[in-house]
């Protein structure tokens, strides 16, 4: 890492963090200078994702493909992550594309996939009249367009219109297909072709995976890789292996983090977090009612530790349901409504929950919720919490513009002086 100085430095880290954030960049649009940036400095870039992380890089001349592979697949829920069926169709429409031709439309794809699952017993066959079927079927098509296995050669209102047709049993629509990316588009440590079942593609070796005996060099690419796809990283949940080369090497990770990245890296007792506003993936809902609610319950429930208490802790079921009816007391003034549904302490329960857990904030508990300690970054600085003056709502000493706004909302890693837990509490 001695060599990345200097403007070629620069050029490495920011193709390093385009990749960590967009897998697969492609030379045409807005990746044009990326992929050539990536292609200029191919050999230091395989190096360091190999040698830190254990990703191949595949480098072609107008694409660049990370292989990543989670090392704790699921860790945080996805609010939008699509349904079992709508995976299946996934796999089954990238098997289907490797006999097509350059162009295809969803009426031949949905042929294919209706043959492939007649002709396989174990295989749920899929329904082309169904409608739930083909709205299933849309959907992977989207995920399809999404990652540039398919490419629509028309405009994109036009496409959508097209693809809303079809759900409906009238319509069709036609797409390009970059066989390239379709062949690499499943990245698993277990290829396809050599599992015995789809619960075998993420098995490394036999038995439990946090169990077997890791080399060094295995265990910081296992910590290296949850560094860069989890907020925060705590102590607590890691195997005891990792645990304990992380006692070790915590300040040379953090290190390495810091030079392959040219971003900042908390080290705390409970764990470490990447403090990036410009590195994560996911997006807050800010200035929405949910967000607000979000919000508020994260700072009543990071009121609930034990003063000098460390690490997570558990609040009890009956005791959130006292915070969300004091949140919903709180906030119903300025926010009357939540997802079109008038605010009370169920309403605030059901959306603002699941956005803390998304957040690695809280996590499911049989007895409540169980509170992680980067919630502290939540709490209110004035230790008044929410509160409504006039018209305008207060939330940590801020007026919030409730105004409902069509730009994309802010990244998730916002300051501390804005309450989010872009790194682990002091």
């Amino acid at each position: 890492m001695n060599g990345w100085t200097g403007e070629e430095g620069h050029e490495r880290r920011e193709a390093v963090r385009a990749l960590l954030h967009t897998p697969v960049l492609r030379r045409e649009g807005r990746h044009r200078r990326l992929v050539d940036q990536a292609r200029r400095h191919e050999k230091e870039l395989r190096a360091w994702f190999d040698r830190q992380l254990g990703w191949p890089l595949v480098v072609e001349r107008d694409l660049i493909r990370l292989l990543k592979i989670p090392e704790d697949p699921g860790r945080f829920p996805d609010l939008t992550v699509p349904t079992p069926r709508q995976c299946a169709l996934y796999c089954l429409l990238l098997a289907v594309l490797a006999d097509c031709g350059g162009q295809t439309v969803i009426s031949e794809l949905a042929d294919r996939v209706t043959a492939l699952t007649t002709a396989h017993r174990g295989l749920r066959r899929f329904e082309a009249t169904s409608t739930r079927e083909r709205r299933d079927l849309v959907a992977a098509l989207r995920r399809l367009t999404e990652g540039g296995v398919l490419r629509s050669p028309r405009e994109a209102g036009v496409t959508a219109d097209s693809e809303q047709a079809y759900v409906a049993g009238h319509g069709n629509a036609v797409y390009d297909v970059n066989h390239r990316l379709a062949s690499s588009a499943v990245v698993c440590p277990v290829p396809p072709s050599q599992a015995d079942a789809p619960d075998t593609l993420l098995r490394f070796t036999e038995g439990d995976p946090g169990l077997w005996a890791r080399t060094d060099t295995e265990l910081r690419q296992a910590l290296m890789r949850r560094l860069v796809d989890d907020p925060v990283v705590y102590v607590e949940d890691l195997p005891s292996d990792q645990q304990e080369y992380l006692s070790v090497h915590r300040e040379e990770l953090a290190a390495e983090l810091v030079l392959g990245l040219d971003t900042r890296v908390e080290v705390r007792a409970e764990g470490l977090a990447i403090v990036d506003s410009r590195f994560s993936d996911t997006d807050f809902p800010a200035a929405s009612a949910v967000s607000v609610a979000a919000l508020a319950l994260a700072d009543l429930l990071a009121g609930e530790a034990v003063p000098e208490q460390t690490g997570s802790f558990v609040v009890g079921h009956d005791r959130l349901s006292e915070l969300v009816d004091l949140v919903a007391e709180q906030i119903r003034r300025v926010v009357p409504n939540i997802e079109r549904k008038p605010v009370d302490g169920s309403v605030v329960l059901r959306y603002s929950v699941p956005v803390l857990m998304q957040f690695g904030l809280v996590d499911p508990h049989d007895d409540g919720v169980l509170v992680r300690p980067a919630l502290a970054r939540y709490r209110d600085p004035s230790g008044r919490g929410a509160r409504v003056t006039g018209e305008a709502l207060l939330l940590f000493g801020q007026d919030l513009d409730m105004t409902p706004r069509r730009s994309k909302p802010h990244t998730a890693h916002l300051s501390p002086a804005e309450g989010h837990p872009d790194a682990i509490a002091d």
